[in-house]
């Protein structure tokens, strides 16, 4: 029976554990959740998202080497586990059962069912095992691993300047180098009039996904009509992984040449708003002003 016991328990401390790890990269769709919820805005988002995961690491921890703080950790765990069902119950109404519910982050995708049916097992998993304490001086090494929790995972996957400003530009290019149609379409477009927005991603570019999971996410409606990616490639699986690992939904503008650091501008992301031919404003890196950037999106 100890054995079991020491199974389960493993399995438990093992599952809050790799939750929270596998939420950090990317961990730009966690993030989402707390903004698609309403509960956040893009500048608190990622630093909620980051003592959640650092929470689940410190609960799997301290289950791990058994130290429940007078059952303290018990509690914990299974109201972490309460408040994580009762959003795979809304996921499940409002999405159906076809959503990834991100549990695992990228690395596992999960119903909401399917999640539901591992956080019950996960409390009568918790419920059963012996929970005593083996330290007389518990205290200090709860402490202790909740701030090595909370260390660790804020400095695995650092917070970055949010919210960052476009610079206004006012500059004529010519565009004629691009593609001029989008990717798997022979839809033509026209770069010499119009409102349009131009983002430039690289397949290779950690940055670059980051920044298209918040931009997938703007889109969620499918009903944004002036958003162009341009994506540089040399390899047509890598740009296919590129846009299912994002769940791009935009048209795409696919480059395979060294013109496209031209109109990148050398750094990536690079976001530009456009009218006609003339550039307005510009955004670089992953940590652009979302709400900035939706002043000038236009909607069908």
């Amino acid at each position: 029976m100890k054995i079991l016991f020491f199974i389960l328990q493993f399995l438990a401390a093992g599952v809050f554990i790799f939750s929270g790890i596998s939420k950090l990269f990317p961990i730009e769709p966690f993030e989402i959740i707390f903004i698609n919820l309403g509960m956040s805005n893009w500048i608190l988002a990622p630093f909620i998202a980051r003592t959640i995961i650092a929470i689940e690491i410190f609960i799997g921890i301290a289950i791990l080497i058994n130290l429940w703080a007078n059952k303290l950790i018990y509690y914990l765990a299974q109201s972490m586990l309460v408040v994580f069902s009762v959003y795979l119950v809304f996921l499940l109404f409002t999405e159906g059962n076809t959503a990834d519910c991100g549990c695992f982050g990228q690395l596992i995708a999960l119903s909401p069912l399917n999640s539901l049916i591992k956080n019950i097992v996960l409390m009568l998993i918790l419920f059963v095992i012996p929970k005593k304490d083996w330290l007389p001086k518990k205290w200090l090494f709860i402490i202790g691993i909740l701030i090595t929790s909370f260390v660790a995972t804020f400095l695995l996957n650092r917070v970055g300047l949010q919210n960052t400003p476009s610079k206004s530009l006012n500059k004529s290019v010519d565009w004629s180098g691009l593609p001029q149609t989008f990717y798997q379409s022979n839809t033509t477009i026209d770069f010499t009039s119009g409102k349009k927005i131009l983002v430039f991603f690289s397949a290779s570019c950690e940055h670059c996904k980051n920044a298209a999971h918040k931009l997938s996410f703007l889109n969620k409606k499918n009903n944004i009509n002036n958003i162009i990616i341009v994506i540089a490639s040399k390899k047509e699986d890598n740009l296919n992984e590129f846009i299912a690992s994002t769940a791009l939904n935009y048209p795409i503008l696919w480059m395979t040449d060294d013109s496209f650091f031209k109109y990148s501008g050398g750094s990536l992301p690079s976001i530009y708003y456009i009218e006609g031919s003339v550039v307005r404003k510009k955004w670089t890196g992953e940590f652009f002003d979302v709400d900035e950037l939706k002043s000038f999106i236009t909607y069908n």
